[in-house]
């Protein structure tokens, strides 16, 4: 785990199963997953709390996220994509991202075009 693999340019990429940990105000995020030739591939979790918190589907450039309330219900789900150019890598939203209450219902849907926000639909009452 948390290994590095070597380029013939001299340089060092992670490469393999990897545990992260973030730190935050309320504690201590742990993500495991993997890495290929120093970008992220497959499913990656992060918990907290010893809590599922968010799982990734990462394949190329699009990711499939899922981020859950305490109490194991989605609290919010969608896609992002990846663009990479010389200066930058930037992440952004697209599509739909479904945003639910801790009671599994549907609260609103805001819909991303390019990372901007083009549409909002709101299911509260």
């Amino acid at each position: 785990m948390n290994q590095y693999k070597k380029f013939p340019d001299k340089t060092q990429k992670r490469h393999g199963k990897w545990k992260e940990e973030y730190s935050s105000d309320q504690g201590v995020l742990i993500a495991i997953g993997k890495y290929k030739n120093g970008e992220k591939v497959g499913i990656w979790k992060t918990t907290f709390e010893d809590k599922l918190y968010q799982k990734d589907k990462i394949r190329k450039n699009v990711t499939k996220t899922k981020l859950y309330h305490p109490n194991g219900k989605i609290m919010e789900k969608g896609q992002s994509k990846l663009d990479i150019s010389d200066a930058e890598r930037h992440w952004y939203y697209f599509g739909d991202w479904k945003y639910f209450g801790e009671n599994g219902n549907l609260k609103y849907i805001k819909r991303y075009a390019d990372g901007k926000k083009i549409d909002s639909i709101s299911f509260l009452k």
